[in-house]
């Protein structure tokens, strides 16, 4: 149905609203996607990142959400200021700031409302024709599809709902891909007590400090059969080194200073002086000077030991007395 509506009212309606409660089904349809598959997931440890649940139901007002599955177990609460995480654990979520916490994934644009920086640009921003007049669940929408940006092979379809601009459905015809709300009530009231949870709950700082504590175990255990089951001695061994610069950054002809990047660290040299020599440099810094320069070397990998700063400095300046040594 032809629409005198344009792109420009559809797409101040999409980002200024009004934000009206909403409750409702959402339902996935992806031909190459296991129905049993869930496509949610945790990655972290912060922000977290929570895609929705294939029949997921929804209880939406304005920055408060909740998403349970089809089983009745929430996956995702927010009162619109923290909110909680059931991906890693139903029973006992993990509870954050929502700045850090926040519901994305491929069916986010049916829960939330795209702001209008989002709109800027070519990553579906543009329709390809006139929005038109239409009826989804029964409400007066908008129908329109939005051209993909080059990088992208398809456009995308959407019914927007023409009283809050919210996306009824989210659709990639090309490929049968689908996020779709298969009921939905628009306005009423919603107990504020859906956007809270009042049971036990983990902070993400303490989930941090359990998994390092953890992985310092898990390092422990492997240190523990190494020395059970190969050795427990000294394995410090004396191995040939080229400590030859392969980057020369500055020489100084006058005044024969340099500086040199070494394979793994660092080399500079400057007319001996009483000043401070702030090279900049991070780790340990050797230093050490001849009546006629200071000297200085770092390594990032390794430690040069008393024995190998003797032979580097017999290479450097043969013969010359040393002092001022930091070792």
């Amino acid at each position: 149905m032809k629409s005198m509506v344009t792109w420009t009212e559809v797409l101040q309606r999409i980002t200024d609203g009004p934000d009206l409660p909403i409750r409702g089904t959402v339902v996935e349809r992806d031909p190459s996607r296991s129905p049993e598959a869930e496509s949610f997931a945790t990655l972290g440890p912060l922000p977290m990142f929570v895609g929705a649940v294939d029949g997921a139901r929804i209880w939406r007002h304005g920055e408060k959400l909740r998403v349970e599955n089809p089983v009745d177990m929430p996956v995702f609460i927010s009162d619109g200021v923290v909110a909680w995480d059931f991906v890693r654990d139903r029973h006992a979520p993990r509870l954050g700031a929502v700045n850090n916490v926040r519901y994305l994934g491929s069916a986010q644009f049916l829960l939330t409302r795209r702001i209008a920086s989002e709109w800027i640009g070519d990553d579906f921003t543009r329709p390809t024709g006139q929005p038109e007049e239409s009826t989804y669940l029964g409400r007066a929408c908008w129908t329109v599809e939005l051209a993909p940006p080059e990088r992208k092979p398809y456009p995308i379809q959407l019914v927007v709902d023409a009283e809050t601009g919210m996306f009824l459905e989210y659709r990639v015809d090309a490929v049968g891909h689908s996020y779709s709300f298969t009921d939905i009530v628009i306005g009423g009231d919603l107990d504020d007590g859906l956007f809270t949870w009042t049971g036990p709950s983990v902070s993400d700082e303490d989930l941090k400090r359990r998994k390092m504590a953890e992985h310092r175990e898990h390092e422990a255990q492997k240190h523990r059969w190494f020395e059970d089951r190969v050795t427990n001695k000294s394995l410090r061994v004396r191995v040939p080194m080229d400590l030859a610069p392969d980057r020369i950054y500055s020489i100084d002809e006058e005044s024969g200073a340099f500086e040199a990047g070494l394979k793994g660290g660092s080399l500079a040299r400057r007319p001996r002086s009483d000043l401070d020599w702030d090279l900049r440099w991070n780790g340990v810094v050797h230093r050490w000077s001849t009546p006629e320069f200071d000297w200085a070397i770092t390594m990032r990998d390794f430690e040069l030991d008393a024995e190998a700063l003797t032979e580097l400095r017999e290479r450097l300046h043969p013969g010359a007395p040393v002092d001022q040594m930091d070792i």
